[in-house]
């Protein structure tokens, strides 16, 4: 896996047509990026193409999910879930009904 640090994007400017072009000052990576109507990315310099890169623009970080180890026991006492870990031990997976 890829252990080292993520590299910052910064946003250079925008494009009087919307398009947002992007820059990485430490690998030197730049793109062009397209939201609406129809996202759209045309990679002007690929830079680290193996480094992870985040960026972000008015308060919103966009980079890597967080995945934790969920506590098995606590999910089992949610009675949010009881209506559905009753049907399923209601399901017959092997066919043996």
């Amino acid at each position: 896996m890829n252990e080292q640090q993520p590299h910052e994007m910064a946003l250079e400017k925008t494009h009087p047509a919307g398009a947002e072009e992007w820059h990485c000052p430490t690998c030197g990576r730049r793109f062009l990026v397209q939201w609406s109507p129809a996202y759209n990315m045309i990679v002007l310099e690929p830079g680290d193409q193996y480094a992870r890169h985040r960026g972000s623009t008015g308060g919103l970080r966009i980079g890597s999910p967080q995945v934790t180890q969920a506590d098995e026991a606590a999910l089992m006492e949610d009675p949010r879930l009881a209506p559905w870990l009753a049907w399923l031990e209601e399901i017959d997976f092997d066919g043996e009904a």
